[in-house]
């Protein structure tokens, strides 16, 4: 049931980002963008996949490493903490 209700909520969004992306795009159909504006886009997705790809890579690297041992086991009392609670 809770997958149905997810699926439906997905289909839910994706119809209305076209409900309300698609219009927009066949206004602008006829609008030409020059060569630096291209450039502009393709750097934009490229440094969004760059920054994206280099963040994933940091995560599943340290994963790897330990590096996050400590933060998902719980580290233990620090110094000076007293256990007096």
């Amino acid at each position: 049931m809770n997958k149905l209700v997810v699926i439906g909520a997905v289909v839910a969004i994706v119809a209305l980002f076209l409900v309300a992306i698609v219009p927009m795009w066949v206004m602008t159909a006829d609008i030409g963008l020059s060569p630096a504006a291209w450039g502009a886009i393709v750097l934009m997705v490229v440094g969004c996949f760059g920054v994206g790809g280099g963040l994933m890579f940091l995560i599943f690297y340290s994963a790897r490493k330990g590096y996050d041992d400590d933060a998902h086991h719980g580290a233990g009392p620090r110094r000076g903490d007293t256990d007096g609670g």
